[in-house]
């Protein structure tokens, strides 16, 4: 779902019209469906605010920023100089207003860029937030399995149907991943939703580092994000990754 004007339609390559999202909703609204619904920001022209993003009715909102990928139409139109990306900063502020707009309408910010209202968060995507195992079925779906001692494995099938259909059950890629990894993983993971992680696993240095720099609060024992934290979530990742790294090196020496 998209809130936007006819030309951004063409822009984006979509051939639905405008207000055919919108429709879709309310009718699955209609059924008796609890409804979920995508909206992007920093669109070419006015409508990429995503201005009637709080009135759609939907149950749950994801609200991503527009990515253009190197190697796409996207990013040669980029190159071409016919389409320019909106800045960091105008997006910056374009996610500040719709992030107010929704909490106002009664949304809850749980996510990074997933909003929901009371008792309809997503079930399925929180489980990767939270380093949980999950089964992926399907063409070129993906599986992670815990074992003992905090490692894991994490399994993707086949991304052709013919070659999953030849042997079901047999993934095409399998990785181990070691205990410190995933432990990382569920810690950056954790800092983008509002849950945040303990304390205790995140360790005081940086626990103090991200609080003192208001990219995250204090809150029972845990470490939340700020709406800054969740605007700088590549930057807690990294850092995350980073101290990490840091432990190692000192241990080794």
């Amino acid at each position: 779902m998209q809130s936007l004007e006819p030309q951004v339609l063409v822009t984006l390559g979509r051939d639905h019209r405008f207000g055919d999202g919108r429709s879709a909703v309310e009718r699955s609204l209609a059924a008796g469906f609890t409804t979920s619904a995508d909206f992007i920001l920093g669109t070419p022209g006015p409508a990429g605010v995503g201005s009637e993003v709080e009135t759609l009715g939907a149950d749950h909102l994801s609200v991503y920023e527009l990515t253009i990928e190197e190697r796409t139409s996207f990013g040669q139109r980029v190159r071409d100089g016919r389409l320019t990306p909106l800045d960091e900063d105008t997006l910056a502020d374009l996610y500040v207003a719709v992030h107010e707009r929704l909490c106002a309408a009664g949304f809850e910010h749980y996510e990074i860029s997933s909003y929901a209202r009371p008792g309809k968060r997503g079930v399925h995507n929180s489980l990767y937030w939270e380093g949980a195992a999950f089964l992926g079925l399907g063409v070129g779906a993906a599986s992670l399995q815990h074992l003992p001692g905090g490692a894991g494995v994490r399994a993707t099938n086949p991304r052709r149907a013919t070659a999953y259909l030849a042997a079901p059950g047999i993934p095409a890629e399998r990785v181990e991943i070691a205990a410190g990894e995933m432990a990382i993983d569920r810690l950056w993971l954790g800092l983008r939703t509002s849950h945040g992680v303990a304390e205790a696993d995140l360790g005081p240095i940086l626990a103090d580092e991200l609080v003192s720099g208001g990219l995250a609060e204090r809150r029972e024992g845990r470490i939340c994000p700020t709406l800054r934290g969740f605007l700088m979530a590549d930057r807690i990742a990294g850092r995350i990754v980073q101290s990490a790294g840091d432990l190692v090196s000192s241990s080794d020496g």
